[in-house]
């Protein structure tokens, strides 16, 4: 039986990861500003109920990002 022989796996450093989804989390965040810029405004016609729960929803979802950023960051409120 012959012996295999392996390499010395390099180590796998966290910083190159965390700059990609960095960068993601801001690119994600630009995107998110210009759509709530195209949102209907307060006094538009167009304004239904259906409106109002989607607002509700992005921001209890956001409430949520913005509770995981502050105990990452170690923050607290």
């Amino acid at each position: 039986m012959s012996k295999v022989q392996t390499l010395n796996p390099l180590p796998i450093e966290p910083a190159p990861a965390y700059e990609n989804g960095h960068q993601i989390a801001r690119d994600l965040l630009h995107h998110i500003e210009l759509q709530l810029d195209r949102m209907l405004r307060p006094d538009s016609k167009d304004l239904r109920w259906h409106h109002v729960r989607a607002v509700n929803l992005i921001n209890a979802q956001l409430s949520e990002v913005a509770t995981l950023l502050d105990e990452t960051n170690g923050v607290r409120s």
